[in-house]
Order: C-alpha cells, then sequence, then structure tokens
C-alpha cells in the first residue's frame, strides 16, 4: 500500500496538516500490510501550496501521479475530495503524528472521508492583499 499523509516538514515523526491542498509536503509511504511494516519513506513538496487558485486541484493530481492507494491529512476540500475519489485513492481523516495514523490505518481505527469535510478556499490565510500586506494595517491585522 502506498500511503501519502499530509505533513509540515515531512516524514515519520512529523504531524499530520489540517490541510490537504496548502499543505507544506507529503509524506509518502510504502507500507507492507502482511508484515505491518513501513518500507520505504519519500518526501515531496506540494507544488499546490503556493497556488494562487486550485491549490486542492493541483495537490490531488500530484498525489495521483504518485501512484497513491490512500491519502491521509486533516481535511480535504471538495475539488481534491472529488479528484482524489475519482482516481480510486481511500481518504482517511487524522490528527497527531504520521507513524501513530500509520499504525490506526492498520488497526482500522482511522475515519475514512467520503466527501469534502470542509468548504472550498478551507486553508487560505485570513491575510488580505491590500495596503497593509499582512503587516497588521486594515480590518484583518487587528492593530490600531
Amino acid at each position: 500500500m502506498k500511503i501519502a499523509i499530509s505533513t509540515g516538514n515531512g516524514g515519520l515523526e512529523d504531524n499530520i496538516t489540517p490541510i490537504f491542498g496548502r499543505c507544506l509536503t507529503y509524506t509518502l509511504v510504502d507500507y507492507n500490510e502482511k508484515t505491518k511494516e513501513i518500507e520505504k519513506v519519500e518526501i515531496i513538496s506540494n507544488p499546490g501550496n503556493q497556488a494562487g487558485g486550485g491549490a486542492g486541484i493541483i495537490a490531488a493530481q500530484t498525489i495521483v501521479n504518485s501512484k497513491i492507494d490512500t491519502v491521509i491529512t486533516g481535511s480535504c476540500g471538495p475539488n481534491s475530495t472529488t479528484v482524489l475519489i475519482q482516481a480510486g485513492i481511500t481518504i482517511y481523516s487524522a490528527g497527531g503524528n504520521v507513524k501513530k495514523a500509520i499504525d490506526d490505518l492498520s488497526s482500522g481505527r482511522l475515519t475514512k472521508i467520503n466527501s469534502a469535510n470542509v468548504g472550498t478556499k478551507f486553508g487560505i490565510s485570513e491575510m488580505g492583499r491590500g495596503f497593509g500586506r499582512g503587516r497588521g494595517f486594515g480590518r484583518r491585522g487587528g492593530q490600531f
């Protein structure tokens, strides 16, 4: 089984990110279901992370192209969920440590995602693109 987990820095000791389409990396794990052993770990960058739009689709296509069977993430939006499910990839929701989530997957303790569990634009920063450029000026910055 080849598993992709949404992560920050990546690796077995990293935590699962709460977002799929805009996470920094994916930790790819080749997992042997018979021996219950991790055979290979690879970390890849998520090209959807910096996308202005369509991050979920870009991220999902990256996973499809990596020949993944299963995705573990905190949440998955409608665009990425649609692409992954249409490609035959099973999606699970989890939090915490990557290694523990793999153990939970093999024990049947993870929750399967059958449809998007967040709306569109989830994970996009609340920072506006106006005059303040995220420096605390304006309505959302809160520094008056």
